[in-house]
């Protein structure tokens, strides 16, 4: 029997980026992006730099930085307080 503890599983379709002709991800934007989201987009983001070469990282990085899932979860936690959600407090800051 194989063993698979030492394999790299990786998504062979990025939920939150999108494969360019040139061989790196874009980040979609979202106008929303909860707690959850934003740990899943860093993830997946992981994922990505682990898969290509190493030369595309530097590249694929500044793509990376056109949009901060992080900055956009504050912002929605924002919207969220602004407009007072009743479970605003059990959200983290």
């Amino acid at each position: 029997m194989k063993s698979h503890t030492t394999e790299s599983i990786q998504s062979t379709n990025p939920r939150f980026h999108r494969l360019r002709k040139d061989g790196l991800y874009h980040p979609i934007p979202f106008m929303f992006v909860t707690d959850r989201m934003c740990d899943d987009i860093l993830d997946e983001r992981e994922m990505l730099l682990a898969s290509l070469p190493a030369a595309t990282h530097p590249r694929q990085k500044a793509l990376f930085t056109s949009s901060d899932p992080k900055a956009s979860s504050r912002a929605f936690k924002h919207l969220l307080r602004r407009f007072g959600y009743p479970f605003i407090n059990r959200l983290t800051t």
